[in-house]
C-alpha cells in the first residue's frame, strides 16, 4: 500500500512539473545528408504550454552564426504550441555538422535544441581542397611525392579524397606497384565525408634506385566508372651510414670517362647512332653499378657488368633513335649513373645533339 501511494505521489509531482510550462516535443532535428547548393536547411521545433498562463520566449542564440533561429514575440496561450524555426547555412560548410540552440523562457526554463546533418559538398566549394573530380568522389591531388628515402628504409604519403554522394561508397586501389602498400580509412566513407588513402613505400621492394616513377589507380566506389591514376615518385638512395672508417678507406670509387656524349648534327629520320663511354673502379672493393638509365625515350642503355672490380671498368653503350626524339627542338638528355661509391654514388652524363 505504501508503495501504490508513493508511485501515486511520484506521477502526480510529475504532472504538476509538467503543468508548470512548456513541454518540447523534440529537441534533436537530424537533417540527415543534403547538397551544399540548398542553401538554408531549415525546421521547426514545436513545445506546449501546459500551464495556465501565457509564457513568451526571452531570447533563443545559436552557438554559431551559421545557425539562426526565429521565435514568435508574443506571449503563447495555455495549450497552445510554440513554434521555434531554426536554418542551419550550409554554403561553405561540406562535411557534418551539430550545432546548438539555447531557447530561455519566461517559466524560467532554458531549453537546449540540437540541428545536425551532413552537407555534401558542391564543386565550387570542393574544387579548393579537391581539385581531381572522380564522380562519386573528389581527390586532392594525383601525386605521392614519397621524396628521398634510403634503401632499406620506408616512405609514406597520402591522398585525400571526399564523398560526394549521399550514399555510402568503398574505394579501393588498383595496379599497386609490388613495393607500394596502400591503406584506406575509413573503409566505407559516409556521405559527403572524408576519407585518405594512405600509402607506403618500401624501398627493399624496389627494384630500382635513384629517381622511381610508377602508378597507381583510385577507384571511388565498387562498380564505378571512373578511376584516378595516382603518379608515385620515390628517390632511392644507398645507406651509407653504417660504413665503419676501415670499409669506407676501402670501398670503391667510380670514375666516369666522359661527362658528355655529342652526337652532333643529325636528320631525325637517320639510323640510331650509338656512343660509348666507361665507368672505372679506382677503389678497393667491388663497384656495384646500381642503375644507369635515362629518362629521355631516344636514349637507351646497355651495360656490360654490373660489377667492376679494382682498376677494371664496365663498358655502356648509348644508343640515340633520331625518330624517338619527337617535336624536342634539340636532343638534351640526362644519364644517370648510380653506384655504391659512398663519395659520388650518383654522376651525370649528358647527352646532346642538334637536328637539321
Amino acid at each position: 500500500m505504501k508503495r501504490l501511494c508513493s508511485i501515486t505521489g511520484a506521477l502526480l509531482a510529475a504532472l504538476s512539473a509538467c503543468s508548470q510550462g512548456f513541454v518540447w516535443i523534440d529537441t534533436v532535428h537530424d537533417f540527415g545528408s543534403f547538397s551544399e547548393d540548398i542553401g538554408l536547411a531549415r525546421c521547426t521545433f514545436r513545445a506546449v504550454n501546459t500551464s495556465d498562463k501565457p509564457i513568451a520566449v526571452i531570447s533563443a542564440r545559436a552557438n554559431c552564426g551559421c545557425t539562426h533561429p526565429e521565435y514568435p514575440k508574443a506571449a503563447v496561450q495555455p495549450g497552445d504550441t510554440l513554434k521555434v524555426s531554426v536554418a542551419y547555412d550550409a554554403k561553405g560548410r561540406p562535411g557534418k555538422f551539430e550545432k546548438k540552440v539555447y531557447v530561455d523562457t519566461g517559466d524560467g526554463i532554458s531549453t537546449t535544441l540540437r540541428v545536425r546533418g551532413t552537407v555534401i559538398g558542391a564543386p565550387s566549394s570542393l574544387s579548393g581542397r579537391y581539385p581531381v573530380d572522380a564522380g562519386k568522389a573528389r581527390f586532392s591531388t594525383t601525386v605521392i611525392p614519397f621524396g628521398e628515402t634510403l634503401k632499406g628504409h620506408v616512405a609514406q604519403g597520402v591522398v585525400k579524397g571526399y564523398n560526394t554522394t549521399s550514399d555510402y561508397i568503398e574505394p579501393y586501389v588498383e595496379g599497386l606497384p609490388k613495393y607500394v602498400d596502400v591503406n584506406i580509412r575509413p573503409e566505407k566513407v559516409p556521405p559527403g565525408e572524408q576519407f585518405v588513402v594512405s600509402a607506403t613505400a618500401t624501398t627493399d621492394r624496389c627494384q630500382h634506385w635513384g629517381f622511381v616513377t610508377d602508378s597507381l589507380y583510385i577507384v571511388p566506389d565498387k562498380g564505378s566508372d571512373n578511376r584516378v591514376a595516382v603518379s608515385t615518385v620515390v628517390i632511392v638512395r644507398e645507406d651509407f651510414s653504417r660504413l665503419t672508417p676501415g670499409e669506407r678507406a676501402k670501398a670503391p670509387h667510380a670514375s666516369v670517362s666522359d661527362k658528355v656524349l655529342d652526337f652532333g648534327s643529325f636528320h631525325r629520320d637517320d639510323s640510331p647512332a650509338v656512343k660509348k663511354f666507361k665507368v672505372t673502379n679506382t677503389g678497393e672493393n667491388p663497384l656495384l653499378i646500381r642503375e644507369i638509365s635515362s629518362p629521355d625515350k631516344s636514349v637507351s642503355i646497355k651495360v656490360s657488368d654490373g660489377k667492376v672490380k679494382k682498376n677494371k671498368s664496365a663498358n655502356v653503350e648509348v644508343t640515340f633513335t633520331p625518330e624517338a626524339l619527337g617535336n624536342a627542338e634539340l636532343l638534351n638528355a640526362r644519364i644517370t649513373v648510380i653506384t655504391n661509391d659512398p663519395d659520388n654514388p650518383v654522376q651525370m652524363v649528358r647527352v646532346i645533339g642538334e637536328p637539321q
